[in-house]
């Protein structure tokens, strides 16, 4: 994939009915009402449709317009016109016009305008006997130490040594308008609008909207808006940026998880809903991406767009959506890809390939953007094409048929010659190299068409073949001549391994038979004893199959006549060893660079009658007599070679003795008469080896050889 790439990320608030489903992203769902719901208000400070919880632990609704928990231990609902809780305990309404808590010990409401608790003693402040004020700078608070009442500048807390204080600067409520603690030693909430913890253990909501957990040891919700858990042991609150409720009592579950997850469970045994009986509490609405989902056509993908696996070769196709590369456009986690001309596709944006399903990984497509593209290793992985290419990890259609004759995937190879059937045809192929009978005559007759089509070469076509296998005479070398004649267009080509297309010798397929002429192919091979060479025949089309001739010419090369044939590397007329040629006609060329010439500085001289016929140089003649000296320099410098002779002789330097491609230098410019010079930057302690080659054999001869060394400044 090239081309811009965009990423367009968007979201939607929204809220549900009680009893239903909340909305995505933003706000958490409505809590339930009634005796046993326990659903718990929305969350945030702009949320505009939350409900306060059920009885006996519900929470109080949130800002502006939460309304309060129900008996017997509700929390007031939050600022600005929250309604009191309900009895025996109620916590009263926050400022600035909360009603107050019911009877007997009721919290009394918040500043500026909120009512007193309720009887037998409630007095504004908290229990048991704590003297709240309501007006501007009263002071209440609880016993043993809490001080202070609701408004704006009051110091209060509850006891035994929380630090309550209500909006907007009390102490105990983290700033700007946290709520304090709960007792006996509740944690206050966290900036800007967390509310405190419940008793006796619960922790304070976190920053900035989190609810405070309920007692005994409920957890208080997590950044920016989550919801704490209810008692005694709540489950936990939401998880960032926006998650959903804590769980109810006694052992509710979790709250919802990143980014907008739904409400926890409620007490005891069922989710909040509707008075009198429980019915399905409020969750928060998911924002899981639909991108990168499994599909086969658009009805899979809701509103968006399926990608499918023979239309873009991604593993069981992949859900995306159209975008305007120019603007982005995509729905959260996605990213918005250029195909080209204009049209762009909403793929899944991933951090790392765990996030990517089977089949794809998270790659690089450009500009730092990571997303799930396709990387198929195996064909189960293709459910629609069925065949995977692991060099791209795109599916594709491939070979569907290995034995019919037909190129399936119109991509110009049939069966067997399309590595699609490797895993069909390779026990057929082995069973034909090993089923092929060897040559027993100078000439075979032979057909095509009833041959296999499992087989292919570099310079034949796709044809049906024939196969023979050649086997030398016993302890015999040489040099195989094949001649195919055929009234139709065939190829011959031969290998080193019969299975494997990779050890191909030599392939020819020049001509074709006319109406007057047939076709003839020659093809020469090298063979070694014992080896068993594999010969295939090979139509070019179907239609060229039929009939054909083969004619097997064997010379066996004889070690020791003198002659160096094929595979011969040498021949010195003899079968004996450590004289350079082996008893098998092979150099040995250790033997001769051990047996070179110590040279010295100054006059060296030699004779390449004598010399050995093993080596070559660049610029001279190939099999003729050479002398070898070896010198190793004394220190870092230059050294001048400088070859003297009547005949034409070359000169060449190497660094190691029987390699040819550690030559420095080669020089032969001159015919007999005038010197041949090699100037060479050596090393000290490094040594050279310095042939003396022959042009012609009429040109062996003596000669001097002189070596001038200047050491490095």
């Amino acid at each position: 994939m090239a081309g811009l790439f965009v990423l367009a990320l968007s979201t939607t608030a929204g809220c549900g009915d009680d009893g239903g489903e909340g909305g995505s992203d933003g706000s958490g769902g409505a809590g339930g009402i009634g005796v046993t719901g326990s659903g718990t208000g929305g969350s945030d400070a702009t949320s505009t449709c939350s409900s306060g919880g059920a009885a006996p632990t519900g929470t109080g609704g949130a800002e502006p317009t939460g309304t309060g928990g129900a008996a017997p231990t509700g929390t007031g609902g939050a600022e600005p016109t929250g309604t009191g809780g309900a009895e025996p305990t109620g916590t009263g309404g926050a400022e600035p016009t909360g009603t107050g808590g019911a009877a007997p010990t009721g919290t009394g409401g918040a500043e500026p305008t909120g009512t007193g608790g309720a009887e037998p003693t409630g007095t504004g402040g908290a229990e048991p006997t704590g003297t709240g004020g309501a007006a501007p700078t009263g002071t209440g608070g609880a016993e043993p130490t809490g001080s202070g009442g609701a408004a704006p500048t009051g110091t209060g807390g509850a006891e035994p040594t929380g630090t309550g204080g209500a909006a907007p600067t009390g102490s105990g409520g983290a700033e700007p308008t946290g709520s304090g603690g709960a007792e006996p030693t509740g944690t206050g909430g966290a900036e800007p609008t967390g509310s405190g913890g419940a008793e006796p253990t619960g922790t304070g909501g976190a920053e900035p909207t989190g609810s405070g957990g309920a007692g005994p040891t409920g957890t208080g919700g997590a950044e920016p808006t989550g919801s704490g858990g209810a008692e005694p042991t709540g489950g936990s609150g939401g998880a960032p940026p926006a998650g959903g409720s804590g769980g109810a009592a006694p052992a509710g579950g979790s709250g919802g998880a990143d980014p907008t997850g739904g409400s926890g469970g409620a007490a005891p045994t069922g989710a909040g809903g509707a008075d009198p009986t429980a019915g399905s509490g409020g969750s928060g609405g998911g924002t899981s991406s639909i991108y990168g989902a499994a599909c086969s056509d658009h009805e899979a993908c809701p509103g968006e767009y399926c990608l499918t696996e023979a239309e873009g070769g991604g593993p069981s196709g992949s859900c995306s959506g159209l975008c305007d590369p120019a603007v982005g456009g995509c729905s959260e986690g996605g990213v918005c890809v250029d195909f080209g001309e204009g049209h762009g596709l909403c793929i899944l944006r991933c951090s790392s390939s765990d996030e990517c399903r089977d089949g794809y990984t998270c790659s690089d497509i450009g500009d730092g953007v990571t997303a799930c593209t396709p990387a198929c290793t195996t064909n189960a992985q293709c459910t629609q094409l069925g065949v995977c290419d692991p060099s791209d990890g795109f599916c594709k259609m491939g070979e569907l048929e290995c034995t019919d004759g037909v190129d399936n995937e119109g991509d110009g190879r049939t069966d067997c010659s399309d590595n699609d059937c490797n895993a069909t045809c390779a026990p057929l192929a082995s069973a034909a190299c090993a089923g092929a009978a060897p040559m027993t005559t100078t000439t075979v007759a032979g057909d095509t068409s009833r041959g296999t089509s499992l087989f292919e070469a570099s310079c034949t076509g796709h044809g049906p073949e024939q196969l023979h296998v050649f086997t030398p005479p016993a302890g015999q070398s040489g040099t195989l001549l094949v001649v195919l004649q055929s009234e139709s267009d065939h190829g011959l080509y031969s290998r080193s391994a019969c299975t494997d297309s990779l050890t191909e010798i030599a392939c020819i397929d020049e001509s074709a038979a006319s109406s007057t002429l047939l076709e003839e192919e020659e093809l020469e091979l090298v063979v070694h004893r014992g080896e068993v060479v594999p010969i295939f025949v090979d139509a070019y089309t179907p239609f060229d199959a039929g009939p054909y001739t083969l004619d097997f010419v064997f010379v066996p090369a004889i070690c020791g006549d003198g002659a160096v044939s094929k595979p011969e590397e040498c021949d010195d007329g003899n079968t004996a060893g450590g004289d350079g040629c082996s008893a098998e006609c092979t150099l040995e060329l250790d033997d001769a660079c051990a047996a070179a010439l110590p040279a010295v500085l100054g006059d060296n001289r030699g004779n390449t009658s004598s010399g050995t016929t093993l080596f070559d140089g660049s610029c001279v003649s190939r099999g003729m007599p050479e002398r070898i000296h070896a010198f190793t320099p004394p220190s870092d410098g230059r050294l001048i070679v400088t070859l003297s002779s009547e005949t034409d002789l070359g000169l060449y330097a190497r660094t190691s003795c029987a390699d040819k491609d550690s030559q420095l230098a080669c020089a032969d410019s001159y015919s007999g008469g005038r010197n041949e010079t090699l100037s060479l930057d050596v090393d000290g302690g490094a040594p050279l080896f310095i042939f003396v080659d022959t042009y012609r054999t009429t040109d062996a001869g003596p000669y001097t050889l002189n070596l001038a060394f200047t050491p490095a400044p």
